[in-house]
């Protein structure tokens, strides 16, 4: 004689061994969760990017297969519908690529339902979709929203200060485009005579560009915005950022707290060599006057030196002159040093001869 339970499916009748309806009963009475059976997912046919909704988001994928299975498996989750009864459901969606423009994905949802536990499973087709992106249409369009003209005051930004500002952009560019900012792209970069103009697409990015500028070389920033549309009600502004680098550069000998100072480096503090002393000494937020430029110093010859002096030949009449010894000095009597002549007197320069500096 066979034993049973006693235990029936009140639905179907079928023997369950517990209380209540069979699984393949509750199953049918609760839908864990519904999914189509095919989606689209859209991805940037230009860049590495990927649409939720109409959102897009940027990645850093280098290949189309992983930026299709990306693209793939967010469509998938958020296809989703989970049933409101099932507690703490717990999702798996793995990806197997068909082809380039097809993936599959098998959804599996588990957790419980009144106390039973439950897990289903479904297959959907993914369809791959390419459009172009927002940033890609923009770019391609020549799109900015500020310029950054990089000037200086009382000359011109040399090569350098040019290449240095431009190694700036792409920090902070690629500072911004991490953080989230999909618009933190250069459109275009025209050198013209009296400097260069930066075209940004983000004029948030483009405000960190030009102080991250100020803040390493020195100089000052205007902000001038220009109403260019308006779009939902508000003002569309177009912002210039000029930036003016200060008008000394290293090389430079300008007037610092009273003494002659031999530029190194210019920022928010310029820093130099009191040439008088020898010593290190510097000025912040402020622009020093110039004087005049190392590239002006002469060449001429240490004839003695003292404890706290030294004698050199006036590189332009050859009488003696006699100067305070200034720390820096290396050479020895006989040899040739570089001075500089100033309204301020005759001093000497770092290194020996021309070029040494």
């Amino acid at each position: 004689m066979v034993e049973t339970s006693g235990l029936f499916c009140p639905r179907c009748g079928r023997e369950t061994g517990q209380e209540g309806l069979c699984q393949a009963c509750f199953l049918e009475k609760y839908v864990v969760f519904e999914v189509p059976q095919v989606i689209e997912a859209t991805v940037c046919a230009k860049c590495p990017s990927y649409k939720i909704g109409e959102r897009w988001v940027s990645t850093k994928l280098k290949t189309y297969e992983e930026l299709a299975r990306k693209a793939a498996y967010e469509a998938a989750r958020l296809s989703l519908k989970i049933n409101k009864d099932v507690s703490e459901p717990k999702v798996s969606i793995k990806m197997e690529l068909v082809n380039p423009n097809i993936l599959m994905a098998r959804v599996i949802v588990e957790g419980s339902i009144e106390g039973r536990p439950v897990k289903t499973g479904a297959d959907v087709e993914v369809r791959i979709r390419k459009e172009t992106c927002d940033v890609c249409s923009r770019m391609a369009g020549g799109y900015y929203e500020a310029i950054i003209q990089i000037r200086a005051h009382g000359r011109l930004p040399t090569k350098s200060e040019v290449q240095k500002c431009l190694k700036i952009v792409d920090e902070v560019m690629a500072r911004a485009e991490k953080a989230g900012d999909r618009l933190a792209f250069v459109s275009d970069v025209f050198e013209l005579p009296e400097g260069t103009d930066v075209y940004v697409g983000s004029t948030a990015a483009a405000r960190q560009i030009a102080r991250a500028i100020v803040d390493e070389m020195g100089g000052a920033v205007i902000e001038s915005p220009k109403l260019v549309g308006a779009k939902d009600g508000k003002g569309l502004y177009r912002v210039t950022f000029s930036v003016r680098l200060p008008g000394i550069v290293p090389g430079d000998i300008v007037k610092m707290h009273g003494s002659l100072v031999l530029v190194e480096k210019v920022g928010r503090r310029t820093s130099g060599i009191d040439l008088a002393s020898g010593h290190s000494t510097s000025i912040k937020d402020e622009e020093p006057e110039k004087v005049a430029s190392v590239s002006e110093g002469k060449p001429t010859v240490l004839v003695s030196e003292e404890a706290d002096t030294v004698q050199v030949l006036d590189p332009d009449t050859y009488a003696p002159i006699t100067l305070r010894k200034p720390a820096f000095l290396s050479r020895k009597p006989g040899e040739e040093v570089q001075v500089i002549k100033t309204r301020d007197g005759v001093f000497l320069l770092p290194g020996g001869g021309r070029g040494e500096e």
